[in-house]
């Protein structure tokens, strides 16, 4: 396993083999296919921040109703995983909750085995309304600011005549490190990032984590209340663009990083931010072998005994703050369909400071739900 383990590290800083094909139904799997397919859509020197989670909840009750090679290449580009009934874990010590809704024209004529599903397996709760009249965006965004807290109060603008239906997942996680940061210590750094040198307040402790570093990358986990959610830090070796490194990031890779990691004094230093993310998601998946579904041979009889329904946009909207307290994100994804034309040895301390472009993870590490939310940072 060591061996493993340096090798990976060896790939996170661009120096192994690329990326293979994850195992068939693997969350992690899917979530690094998805972070790496979106980010290679967008420019170098742009901050990327998605929730794999939210993707692939609104993904899998679209997929509920296809059939055929659109059912096929949807569960492809989901590496075979069905996110029915999975919801995140959560406890006195933090809030985690995901919502799921699905809204349709009142003059839609839907299959009820399909709403049915949709209710029963996913929680979903289900409206009917005037697609044609203007209050109807404003019912979708404030339910999903209701189920973002406020973070996301935005993700349809308006709705075209042709619009039938639109599938929807709110996420929202806030929750408090296990161990704070002292507010005293924070000051300004400078952070080095892809579009120039920016000051920006790092946050400094000393404390023990787990740890992992080979060849100058290193990586890092940071508990937050309970130990039932963590946050991983990549960051690369001085010198290696962050953008060279996620053609190397795969499953295995992953996996037998985060296995190498062992408990450490560290001094760690963490810059505080706070991003928005808005970003169509119809070029990556199609990246990832989502072709039918935007097709007039989309094949979504489950939904309906119309056969003029074709997937007309996905969009997802994430929101992130990092504090000396904790984390707070949030997350909405939306699926919009429309009508066709027709214990280990003490050792001296060490020190991290993550002072350029770097990746992190939001992991559940007591359920199933698997990546929450990945970015990668470049500029803050």
């Amino acid at each position: 396993m060591k061996i493993a383990a340096v090798s990976a590290i060896c790939c996170l800083a661009a120096c192994g083999e690329k990326y293979e094909k994850p195992s068939e139904g693997s969350m992690t799997g899917f979530a690094l296919s998805f972070f790496r397919s979106v980010n290679d859509g967008m420019k170098k020197t742009e901050n990327v921040v998605v929730s794999p989670y939210s993707a692939g909840t609104a993904l899998s009750m679209l997929a509920e109703g296809a059939d055929g090679e659109t059912a096929a290449e949807l569960y492809g580009a989901l590496n075979g995983c069905n996110f029915r009934g999975i919801v995140p874990d959560c406890n006195d010590s933090l809030v985690v909750k995901s919502a799921n809704s699905l809204w349709m024209d009142d003059e839609f004529r839907i299959r009820d085995s399909y709403v049915n599903l949709l209710r029963e397996s996913y929680g979903a709760s289900v409206y009917a309304r005037d697609f044609s009249s203007a209050k109807t965006p404003d019912d979708i965004n404030s339910w999903c600011s209701e189920h973002t807290e406020g973070k996301i109060s935005n993700i349809v603008d308006r709705i075209s005549p042709d619009m039938a239906m639109i599938l929807v997942n709110a996420l929202y996680f806030n929750a408090p490190w296990q161990n704070a940061f002292d507010e005293g210590l924070t000051a300004e750094r400078i952070f080095h990032g892809l579009s120039g040198d920016a000051d920006v307040p790092m946050m400094t402790r000393k404390g023990d984590y787990f740890y992992a570093e080979y060849n100058g990358c290193q990586m890092i986990r940071i508990p937050y209340a309970s130990g039932a959610y963590s946050m991983y830090v990549v960051l690369p070796p001085s010198g290696i663009d962050v953008n060279d490194v996620m053609p190397y990031l795969g499953e295995s890779v992953y996996d037998a990083a985060i296995q190498m990691l062992e408990e450490r004094k560290v001094v760690f230093s963490f810059p505080k931010y706070k991003l928005e993310t808005s970003m169509v998601l119809n070029g990556t998946l199609e990246s990832m072998g989502v072709r039918k579904a935007f097709s007039s041979a989309a094949d979504f009889s489950g939904i309906s005994s119309s056969r003029s329904l074709t997937l007309d946009m996905v969009r997802q909207k994430c929101y992130i703050e990092v504090s000396e307290k904790g984390t707070e994100a949030a997350a909405v994804t939306s699926v919009q369909i429309r009508m066709t034309s027709i214990m280990p040895d003490k050792k001296p301390a060490v020190t991290m400071t993550v002072d350029r472009p770097f990746l992190f993870f939001i992991v559940d590490e007591g359920g199933d739900a698997g990546i929450l939310f990945a970015g990668k940072i470049v500029n803050i």
